[in-house]
């Protein structure tokens, strides 16, 4: 039986080439002046011998990092699958790759995804954090080295200052508020639910401040409701609200409710407890979504939501790891309607 392959080495590929070794280096990592054929003869050995950059020995003799690290709190939301190909597309063609570890809403998990990554040398982290105080709060002082970016929640300038360098990446989540409740009123509702993780874990506060705000301004019912934000538990919390003739309920128009919700992944939570009691989405129950998934639109009816480019923020995330700054990014938003909240009154 034969032993294990023996490692393809830069001096392998540059016999095969036929060149010297500084040569192939210089072809492989695109700098120097080395002519266009040769640089085609280096890759093509490279190819056949099936080379592997050997990613921590150039980290030892460049400084240059190649992984990045990656931190999602709900792997279940298919939101997410476009940010990371939006990161996926920029990593790819900077020469990066991506480690990928879930928190799944838990703060022991968070905690040790980060000294996971921290512990492989990865040259900067994106997270989705839980909460305003959780675990990277006390890692950043720890690893002041490594860029960080927040993303998906509000920025929190407090995390610049905690010995880090933090930038932020999210939804304009002022304007997003603003359109969903403009939406409501306009369509004749009094009251609305604005429904947010558990008390300390929600990260994406300052859409729970523009909500109240507004509410305040317009003279609109707001209530938060806060729970486990996965599928099975926002449709048992809508399902108690549309059953159980909330006080928001009867401000609103003789028993409507109506949700707003920070995904499309648990706008299709609301739908799922309108069915169970025999209502129909956009005429007995009211959602405004968040996210504009591709799958919206088959809902029926369609999921009235907030858009916004999706990959466009994978990409500006991960641009802040690849050229560390420390910058807060709000992307444009924008009213997708599809007819998932009713009009009232009139």
């Amino acid at each position: 039986m034969s032993g294990p392959r023996k490692r393809v080495t830069l001096r392998d590929v540059a016999a095969r080439a036929g060149v010297s070794v500084a040569q192939a280096s210089l072809a492989l990592n695109g700098r120097g002046r080395v002519a266009p054929a040769t640089v085609d003869r280096i890759r093509r050995a490279a190819t056949d011998l099936d080379y592997q950059v050997d990613s921590r020995a150039r980290q030892l003799r460049t400084g240059q990092r190649s992984a990045y690290g990656v931190v999602i709190r709900n792997m279940r939301n298919p939101f997410f699958l476009d940010v990371l190909r939006g990161m996926e597309v920029r990593a790819h063609r900077e020469g990066a790759f991506l480690l990928i570890l879930s928190s799944d809403y838990d703060i022991e998990r968070e905690a040790a995804a980060l000294r996971r990554l921290a512990a492989e040398g990865v040259g900067g982290i994106a997270i989705t954090p839980i909460g305003r105080a959780g675990p990277l709060t006390e890692w950043l002082p720890r690893h002041p080295g490594v860029p960080v970016v927040a993303f998906n929640c509000t920025p929190d300038p407090s995390l610049s200052g905690a010995g880090g360098r933090v930038s932020t990446v999210g939804p304009d989540d002022g304007a997003a508020v603003t359109l969903a409740l403009g939406h409501l009123r306009e369509r004749g509702h009094r009251g609305a639910s604005l429904v947010m993780a558990p008390e300390g874990l929600a990260a994406d506060w300052g859409r729970e401040e523009e909500f109240v705000r507004r509410c305040a301004e317009w003279g609109m019912a707001g209530t938060v409701v806060r729970c486990p934000l996965d599928h099975d538990s926002v449709a048992r919390m809508a399902a108690e609200r549309i059953g159980g003739g909330s006080g928001d309920r009867a401000r609103n128009g003789g028993g409507h409710e109506a949700f707003v919700v920070n995904s499309d992944y648990l706008g299709t939570a609301v739908y799922d407890a309108a069915r169970s009691l025999g209502l129909r989405i956009g005429r007995d129950v009211s959602v405004v979504g968040h996210d504009d998934l591709p799958t919206s639109a088959l809902l029926d009816p369609g999921l009235t939501t907030v858009g916004l480019d999706r990959e466009r923020l994978g990409d500006q995330v991960m641009r802040l790891l690849l050229e560390p700054a420390t910058e807060t990014v709000q992307l444009p938003v924008a009213l997708v309607d599809r007819g998932s909240v009713a009009v009232l009154g009139g």
